[in-house]
């Protein structure tokens, strides 16, 4: 049993040299989070998941980590090295240009009993805020509020509801977490100059019955209940492969994690999300809308010139290293 341990541990070091390799993006590490104490390093420290937030703070404030949370838990155990505000209550130990994760479900506890204390101690904090199931956050009177409040230097954000700024950052959501093993799996095997077979490529979407009436996918059944069957993981990844473009709808929320498995299979996702995510995809989506994308179909063309996307950006090392140039701007400015 201890050799079949360590070969598989073997095998799966192998496998995220890899993908590191192959993104080459290269970060100066201080001290970094880590998701588990597993010794053999996860594709979850590697690819952007919907808990990298969990990696990069310094203090959290999270129920949906803990199994007891019912349907909203994560379905990993995490064992994480940042500070559980929630659980040691050690709000006087927040200190200047650290980083405070805050679930969406949560961001009222955030405003009424962790930010008084932060503005009574004048302390600057930068925030992320992040969910892995619904909702998404959505902008308020007390939240459009917060993003100009002293005490708040910079919000990072999930599902953004703003556009970037001197003061906000749009964060993406990633690849599912309970899949990303088999993922960086198929990364890792898959060839990179083969010719693509597939000009546009729409895919099974499920069309959730708790997605509203004019969601595209229930305006457009093309993209819905008849966007074709269901296929088993490695299938889904090997169509995505072999494709230039994808139909990547908005899910039940915009961010959805094909937009991200695209991305990384160099096959560039063509959506119906505009504005504030162009700061996440910039040129590494197509933004169209759905009579656009039923053309496109019908016709299997698309008026855009096929370029590989850009990988790095669904690397936790690429949004590592911005996070801290910003650190290191504000902290800069703040000091002036």
């Amino acid at each position: 049993m201890f050799f079949l341990i360590h070969f598989c541990c073997m095998i799966y070091i192998y496998i995220m040299v890899k993908i590191m390799k192959m993104f080459g993006v290269v970060v100066k590490r201080k001290k970094r989070i880590h998701y588990s104490s597993a010794q053999t390093p996860s594709p979850i420290n590697y690819l952007v998941t919907p808990l990298t937030p969990y990696l990069l703070c310094n203090h959290f404030i999270s129920t949906e980590i803990h199994s007891r949370s019912g349907w909203k838990y994560i379905g990993v155990n995490l064992h994480l090295r940042a500070n559980n505000l929630l659980k040691n209550k050690n709000y006087n130990d927040i200190k200047d240009f650290e980083i405070i994760q805050i679930q969406v479900d949560l961001f009222d506890f955030f405003c009424n009993n962790v930010l008084p204390i932060i503005c009574k101690n004048n302390v600057k904090v930068i925030i992320i805020t992040s969910q892995w199931h619904i909702p998404q956050i959505q902008r308020s009177h007390v939240i459009d509020n917060l993003l100009n409040h002293k005490n708040i230097l910079f919000w990072i954000s999930q599902n953004p509801i703003y556009q970037n700024s001197d003061k906000y950052m749009a964060f993406p959501y990633g690849i599912c977490h309970h899949q990303i093993k088999e993922y960086a799996q198929f990364l890792v095997s898959n060839d990179d100059s083969k010719k693509k077979s597939i000009k546009i490529l729409n895919q099974h979407a499920a069309a959730h019955g708790h997605l509203p009436n004019d969601h595209i996918r229930k305006t457009h059944s093309i993209f819905g209940i008849n966007s074709g069957n269901r296929l088993g993981y490695n299938e889904y990844l090997t169509n995505l492969s072999n494709a230039e473009f994808v139909i990547s709808t908005a899910g039940d929320r915009d961010d959805c994690y094909r937009h991200y498995e695209c991305i990384g299979l160099n096959a560039v996702p063509v959506s119906n999300i505009t504005g504030n995510y162009k700061c996440i995809f910039d040129e590494n989506m197509v933004y169209s809308n759905a009579d656009e994308m039923v053309t496109m179909l019908e016709t299997n063309t698309v008026n855009h010139v096929y370029i590989k996307p850009n990988k790095n950006i669904i690397t936790v090392s690429y949004w590592e290293n911005k996070i801290r140039e910003i650190i290191k701007r504000i902290s800069e400015l703040d000091t002036i």
